[in-house]
């Protein structure tokens, strides 16, 4: 997986992923009173004029497909920390969706010298996360934090540090087990 800087380029892709159904449940939902025209205004507005507070990038799978799409806010330079949000298309979530998370963070730490993280993840959204697993990571949970079709969402937070990355490295293959055994499970056993 590789990350990139989102171009003119992306936004017809990214567009289509604000309009899906289960983006705009688990992370924001504002497409839906937004017209095309609207969204990628917003978008390039973003990568012509707002690269202080908010960046986009794109992430790529091996052969260089666009698989979803990554960006900060609250963008704190001197303090080298930012919010990171990111959607991966749905095509890809099954799978690439663990390693596109791992290419965002090392993006962040190498090439923008991050050095704090914030997460937030809606509570109800386990796509990437599982219940038991958000409930341990989490240091903040916030009740009505967002309201996304239709409901208020709870959302939970946390940082990540290089600290966390060193751990979360050292404990890879644990995961990389559970991640496989979710997605046999979800497949209804069928490897």
């Amino acid at each position: 997986m590789t990350v990139r800087h989102f171009t003119e380029s992306d936004i017809p892709a990214r567009t289509e992923l604000l309009r899906e159904a289960e983006f705009q449940a688990n992370l924001t939902d504002f497409a839906v009173a937004a017209e095309d025209a609207e969204l990628a205004a917003s978008q390039l507005r973003t990568i012509r004029e707002e690269h202080r507070t908010k960046r986009m990038f794109t992430i790529c799978g091996p052969r260089r497909q666009v698989a979803g799409f990554a960006w900060i806010t609250s963008i704190d330079w001197r303090a080298q920390c930012c919010e990171l949000s990111f959607a991966v298309l749905p095509r890809y979530r099954g799978g690439m969706g663990a390693f596109a998370i791992g290419a965002v963070h090392d993006y962040l730490r190498s090439e923008l010298n991050m050095r704090v993280i914030v997460n937030q993840v809606l509570e109800h959204n386990q796509m990437m996360h599982s219940a038991r697993d958000l409930a341990a990571q989490r240091q903040v949970r916030c009740d009505l934090d967002s309201y996304t079709r239709g409901k208020w969402r709870t959302a939970c937070y946390w940082t990540y540090t290089e600290r966390d990355e060193a751990a979360w490295r050292a404990d890879a293959s644990a995961r990389r087990r559970e991640l496989a055994d979710r997605i046999v499970a979800a497949r209804g056993g069928q490897a």
